[in-house]
Formats: structure tokens, C-alpha cells, sequence
């Protein structure tokens, strides 16, 4: 079960309340939108009293996930650009995706002393650790309505970081909304296991662990991450796939895994997530921030953190295991599908917006 996406109290919001009395209008800012006729979860919608226009990002460096911490004066110079197009509609709402964007547009709002409603979606970063950061984003971020977190971990952690009221902070489920393709599922000739993602990854661990199964082995990361790491002979390193290459990989793989360290409130959202949307189970380290998705022996196999041996093993089973492997897969799909798509993020995300409005 999911655990609980509300606190149960009052909501404590810095709007005024009733700032909308009829059809609430609503712009979106993200980095990644390309053009204003982008798709994103608003296309799910039916509910006709919100309605939405996307605010494409400024410059050509679009990335999809880059935190706080990452972020250069440029990137920040771009995001202040963005968010300024989205404040210049004076009669909507505001919805950010990713942390730059919600900082930059709530430091707009603070400055105007603004009562529209500022909800930050995807509020996911680890540039809040710092005192310097941290202090310097109470500010800016103090002025946002809701912001919608994919980990009920990051509720309280959030809260505390940013020394807010914890009703703020409201818990949607990741969404994958790319098409699912419906091709066989697994490949038989040359089964492989199956390995992708930087943030927040053990691969020493999982190097240890794949030598001891010497199953063939093909993984996916940035250099940085693998830098220093000795690498089996069982295992090939891949180098600059497509994402529907990468969907591939994950839905033929015969086992799945993420490899994770316990740094952070959370990690590897993006691929537990996009992995069970494709209808396949994950061998996963056992960590916090992971357990609104991830089920032992429901949906996944979950070895303890550092513990190459327990990892083997649980690869090892999950690979010889055809009925279990089949089981864990279906539960995968089903879950994925009741709450990562983009129609159950729609209704979360209206939910809010109606808190708000």
C-alpha cells in the first residue's frame, strides 16, 4: 500500500484563499519543455475547471533531472528568464517543475508580495544541505503553496531543511508516461542483467556481486561515477544510448538492478519508476526513501545495503527463478500502473490544485 499522501491537518498556505472563484487558469514552467505544444501530465486532465499553458525553458541545455547542487550561474540565469515569462501572466496560477524554477518564480512572488498560487512540482534536490544554500532558499521558497514531493520521506525532510509547516509538502506518486511497448517482454537467446542510472548508485557493490554470479552483465553510467571501480569481465560498459534503446535494455533484461548507496533522502526514482512501468521487477537495494514503491518478494528483491553476497543471491534467484521472476513482473506492471502513469498524477496534481485555488 502507498503510504498516506496527507497529514490529515489544516493546510497552512501563504495565499489567500479564494483567490479563484471559477475556471482557475494555470501556467507550467519546467526546463525540458521545448515548446509551448509540449506533452506533460496536464494532457490527462479532463476536469474543465483548470486549464494550462506550458512556458518552454530559455536556451538549449534542457536537462531533465539536474539538482540544486549542480546548478551554474548560467543554468540559474536561464531559469530567472523562465519563470519571469510564467509571472508575466497576471491572471494564472503558477506551477514549477524541479527546484531552480520554484526558487526563482517564489523570488518574484516575495518581491511583488504576490497572493497567485505557486505550486512546485517535483520538488526533488540535495542543494538544500549547505547552510549557505539552505538559508539562502528559505526566502524565495517560503512563498510556495504546495510543494509535491514523489517520496513521503521528503515530506518531513523537506520541511525541516526549509523550516516550513509540513502540510505544504504533499506526496504524489512518480508518474512514466511514455508509451509502453507491447513487444515480448524478455530476451531468451542472450539474457543479460541490467544496470542504468549515476545518482546515488553502488556500483562497487554491485560490481562484487555480478563477479560472484558471472552472469553477462551490461550497465549504463556516467564515468564519474564509475571512476576507480574495477570492472569484471562478466560486465560491459555501455556508452551513449537513446531512451528507446534504453527501454529496450530494461524490458529484455531477464533482472533488473538498482544498485543504491543511503545518501540522500531518496534515490532512483526515476528508474524504479520507468523499470516497473515496462512490467519488470527490480532487485534493489534496501534503503529509506524507496518504500513507497519498492515490496519485497511482492514486487522486487531487496538485499541490504553493502552486502554484495545478499545481492548475488537475490540476482542469482530472481535469474533461475522463472515462475517467481514471472509473479514479481505482473505485480510490477500492476502497481505501475494503478499509480505511476500519468492519469493517477493528473488526479493527484488537480487535487492540489483545488487545495490551492
Amino acid at each position: 500500500m502507498l503510504l498516506s499522501q496527507s497529514t490529515g491537518r489544516s493546510p497552512s498556505k501563504p495565499i489567500v484563499k479564494g483567490w479563484c472563484q471559477h475556471k482557475m487558469k494555470w501556467v507550467v514552467a519546467s526546463p525540458y519543455f521545448e515548446t509551448a505544444h509540449d506533452r506533460w501530465i496536464h494532457d490527462s486532465i479532463t476536469d474543465d475547471r483548470h486549464s494550462f499553458v506550458l512556458i518552454p525553458s530559455v536556451g538549449e541545455d534542457r536537462n531533465w533531472h539536474q539538482s540544486a547542487a549542480r546548478a551554474g550561474a548560467r543554468e540559474w540565469l536561464q531559469r530567472m528568464q523562465q519563470a519571469r515569462r510564467a509571472y508575466a501572466y497576471r491572471d494564472h496560477g503558477i506551477i514549477t517543475v524541479f527546484p531552480q524554477l520554484a526558487a526563482a518564480t517564489g523570488l518574484l512572488k516575495f518581491v511583488a508580495r504576490g497572493d497567485r498560487p505557486l505550486v512546485a512540482w517535483l520538488f526533488n534536490t540535495e542543494g538544500l544541505r549547505g547552510p549557505i544554500r539552505r538559508h539562502g532558499a528559505r526566502v524565495p521558497l517560503s512563498v510556495v503553496d504546495r510543494f509535491v514531493v514523489h517520496s513521503t520521506r521528503e515530506i518531513e525532510g523537506y520541511s525541516t531543511l526549509l523550516d516550513l509547516p509540513i502540510e505544504r509538502f504533499e506526496f504524489v506518486p512518480l508518474q512514466y508516461g511514455a508509451k509502453i511497448e507491447t513487444e515480448k517482454p524478455e530476451g531468451q537467446d542472450e539474457p543479460y542483467v541490467f544496470a542504468t542510472g549515476s545518482g546515488y548508485r553502488d556500483y562497487g557493490t554491485f560490481f562484487e556481486a555480478v563477479a560472484m554470479t558471472g552472469h553477462r552483465t551490461l550497465v549504463l553510467a556516467s564515468d564519474r561515477i564509475l571512476s576507480g571501480l574495477t570492472v569484471p569481465p562478466n560486465v560491459e560498459i555501455l556508452d551513449q544510448l537513446t531512451r528507446p534503446e534504453i527501454r529496450r535494455l530494461v524490458r529484455h533484461a531477464r533482472v533488473n538492478v538498482v544498485p543504491l548507496t543511503d545518501e540522500a533522502l531518496t534515490g532512483g526514482l526515476v528508474t524504479i519508476v520507468e523499470t516497473l512501468r515496462h512490467g519488470r521487477a527490480l532487485v534493489i537495494t534496501d534503503r529509506l526513501g524507496i518504500e513507497d514503491y519498492v515490496f519485497e518478494g511482492k514486487n522486487a528483491l531487496c538485499p541490504p545495503l553493502y552486502d554484495a553476497k545478499a545481492m548475488a543471491d537475490a540476482i542469482s534467484t530472481m535469474w533461475h527463478d522463472d515462475a517467481l521472476r514471472a509473479e514479481l513482473d505482473a505485480n510490477a506492471s500492476r502497481f505501475a500502473d494503478d499509480h505511476c502513469t500519468d492519469e493517477a498524477a493528473g488526479r493527484g496534481l488537480i487535487r492540489i490544485l483545488d487545495s490551492v485555488s
